[in-house]
């Protein structure tokens, strides 16, 4: 592994520890971040309270913040930091106080007598609803993939050279690029996750990925071509790529029954999973790479 490949990784495990270090820095985190399960806070605490896929009830006072991802948030006390819901419920009772910001990706209830001194951010998503109606979910999809496909067209057309040394050295070092891809997605997740209450974090959080979606489809294009993979362009590898990798994740959608949980819940970690893993490899490649910059320069030479 050369120099640059080392500082690299070095730098993206800074940038992915400085949400935890910056926390770290004023609170306590033992014994306050659970997964799988509730957590009632009835004494008064310092630090954050983190709890993934359960609930937090909150009946004290906090000095830090509390994060509740895919579960329910009930806050009766002093919360001297964020209230950040993922996919979840808040309800903040009666004469509760929150210093800094109110972030809900779900449903938000608050007494009237409630002080929220920083942003309150809502946006209502009911997951439940969205599970029995597949329809917003696919108009969604539909829209993304055709979004990704105009940015691939006119991005690979200002950007032909680099796309194309790119695809000519994607089957090289995969597993490295997976590895330094995924530790900048990570660490951009974590960052955009402490930034959400500001609308322009999930928009470049979307974009990354669009962007990211392009190298990938490209990658998936090559392997379609490979019997005459010189003869076929980067436009038309991008092209069918893409159209492939969005038949993966729409279809499926469209032949899962309404109201079958088991079979979105299924449907929606492979979604990740392939979401991610396209994401990792086209930062990764986009990265090791120098965007194609660095074979392009070599080859002038």
């Amino acid at each position: 592994m050369n120099r640059k490949i080392k500082a690299i990784l070095v730098s993206l495990l800074f940038i992915l520890f400085i949400p935890c270090i910056a926390s770290a820095s004023q609170f306590d985190f033992s014994n306050k971040m659970v997964f799988f399960e509730d957590k009632v806070i009835t004494q008064d605490n310092k630090g954050n309270v983190t709890v993934v896929i359960g609930d937090a009830d909150i009946k004290t006072s906090i000095n830090g913040s509390v994060i509740v991802v895919l579960g329910k948030a009930s806050i009766n006390g002093i919360i001297g930091g964020d209230v950040v819901s993922i996919f979840g419920d808040v309800y903040i009772k009666d004469r509760s106080l929150i210093q800094g910001n109110v972030v809900s990706m779900g449903k938000l209830k608050s007494d009237n007598d409630v002080v929220i001194n920083g942003t309150k951010v809502d946006i209502n998503v009911d997951i439940i609803s969205l599970f029995k109606s597949h329809g917003i979910i696919i108009n969604g999809l539909i829209i993304l993939a055709l979004l990704t496909l105009v940015a691939g067209l006119i991005l690979i057309s200002i950007f032909s050279g680099r796309y194309r040394v790119m695809s000519y050295k994607m089957r090289q070092g995969i597993s490295r690029r997976i590895i330094m891809g995924g530790l900048i997605v990570i660490g951009f997740t974590i960052i955009v996750i402490f930034l959400l209450f500001l609308i322009v974090a999930p928009i470049i959080y979307i974009l990354l990925l669009m962007f990211a979606d392009i190298v990938a489809s490209i990658f998936v294009g090559t392997f379609i071509f490979k019997e005459n993979y010189d003869r076929t362009t980067i436009y038309l590898q991008f092209l069918v790529g893409e159209i492939l990798v969005s038949i993966l994740k729409i279809v499926p959608l469209i032949l899962i029954p309404s109201g079958s949980y088991t079979a979105m819940l299924i449907y929606g970690i492979c979604f990740i999973i392939l979401q991610f893993s396209m994401a990792f490899f086209g930062i990764g490649t986009i990265i090791d790479t120098g965007f194609g910059k660095e074979s392009i320069s070599a080859n002038k030479k």
